[in-house]
């Protein structure tokens, strides 16, 4: 009997030694001696790739990083990972970057309905993962221990949206089209929450679903109505049908768009500047993308990928990154998941150089940046507004 008992007391220590390893395995895999391997998901094709210039953005830093020497003696891997703006794919590939690539961390997703699908694999694995470009706030809210915003939420970017349509004179008319999704509820819900607190309404509210080809009723239902501004919670594509759209049939109302869109392809989109003349989108950076304090970031992108065309999109990610390695830098040689978290959490009042706001996280607050500009067309050039009329 007594046997016995000393050979289940050894089982069981032997079974906890084994899941402490795995454990420890667990908390370290994705590094080795010489790197770092990260995984970065993004739609690479499909009707949204324009979305992953925020991945390439992403992939051209981290490139830097290693030719400035890496990180604490180690080079940073990236493992590039498509899924079309599509959520089954999404799950697909973070399932591989996590189980079959073993990668160390995260770092990526524009789309957020396929971040948002995601989402449950992330948290079940533990594994951290910091989001580049897609804005729906529920995505790391409320806060969770592995998931960080490495750019302004819906939230922070709809209530900019609002702010800037106030500083319109003689507005009090306005005027929402937007998807059903959850996505533009994160940026059409505290734009019109900002307006109401002003006493601004909206006077007609209409959808326009994802993979719908012609805003004819929409448009004309809008300008029946003559607003002073339109609300378009949309994602490019549809962006570019409703401007078109909205110039065919007379609907000249200034329109305040998403950070699902962006200036340059917009009007790359729509082919004409006079149809874009009078779009204005939130803006995240700390400059124009042709200003000085961008340079840095726009000559590292060029570098690694010289033929890549540099939109709002492409230097999004690269604040995030700037924050995921002065943590990885902080964590020290001794390099875990453990660690790595814990000093996300100390991120506090970080410039990026590249974002207008700066990166704070705590174990309460995932949502890291909190400041964006407006910009718009001025002489036919994308410039950064801090009000209507005002340049930054």
């Amino acid at each position: 009997m007594k046997h016995s008992v000393h050979l289940l007391k050894f089982g069981i220590a032997i079974l906890a030694c084994a899941l402490t390893t795995m454990a420890s395995a667990a908390e370290s895999t994705g590094v080795t001696d010489t790197t770092i391997k990260i995984g970065v998901m993004g739609p690479f094709t499909g009707n949204a790739a324009s979305y992953s210039k925020a991945e390439i953005g992403l992939d051209a830093y981290y490139k830097w990083v290693n030719d400035q020497g890496g990180v604490n003696g180690r080079k940073i891997e990236t493992v590039l990972e498509d899924y079309a703006c599509d959520s089954a794919k999404g799950i697909a590939a973070v399932r591989k970057l996590i189980y079959q690539d073993k990668v160390f961390m995260l770092h990526g997703n524009s789309c957020s309905a396929v971040a948002m699908a995601i989402k449950p694999v992330v948290l079940e694995a533990g594994i951290p993962w910091v989001i580049a470009h897609a804005a729906n706030g529920a995505i790391s809210a409320p806060a969770t221990k592995n998931i960080f915003h490495g750019v302004p939420v819906g939230k922070t970017m709809g209530t900019a949206m609002g702010r800037f349509i106030v500083t319109k004179p003689g507005v009090a008319r306005i005027a929402v089209i937007q998807h059903t999704d959850d996505w533009a509820k994160s940026y059409c819900g505290p734009a019109m929450e900002f307006l109401a607190s002003k006493n601004i309404r909206p006077i007609v509210e209409v959808a326009f679903e994802r993979g719908q080809t012609d805003a004819t009723a929409q448009t004309l239902k809008i300008k029946q109505a003559n607003p002073d501004f339109v609300i378009a919670c949309l994602y490019e594509a549809e962006t570019a049908i409703f401007l078109k759209d909205a110039k065919k049939f007379g609907l000249n109302a200034p329109v305040m768009g998403t950070a699902g869109t962006d200036l340059e392809n917009t009007l790359k989109r729509v082919g004409d500047l006079d149809t874009v003349s009078n779009y204005y989108v939130p803006h995240m950076y700390a400059d124009n993308l042709d200003g000085p304090r961008l340079k840095r970031f726009v000559d590292i992108l060029k570098q690694y990928y010289p033929n890549e065309s540099v939109t709002a999109f492409s230097l999004i990610s690269m604040g995030g990154a700037a924050a995921v390695v002065e943590a990885l830098k902080r964590s020290g040689r001794d390099l875990s998941r453990e660690k790595f978290i814990a000093e996300l959490d100390k991120i506090k009042d970080f410039d990026t150089g590249v974002l207008a706001g700066r990166i704070t996280w705590t174990p309460a607050d995932r949502d890291g940046v909190k400041e964006v500009a407006v910009a718009g067309f001025v002489n036919g050039k994308p410039t950064v507004l801090k009000a209507w009329g005002q340049r930054l």
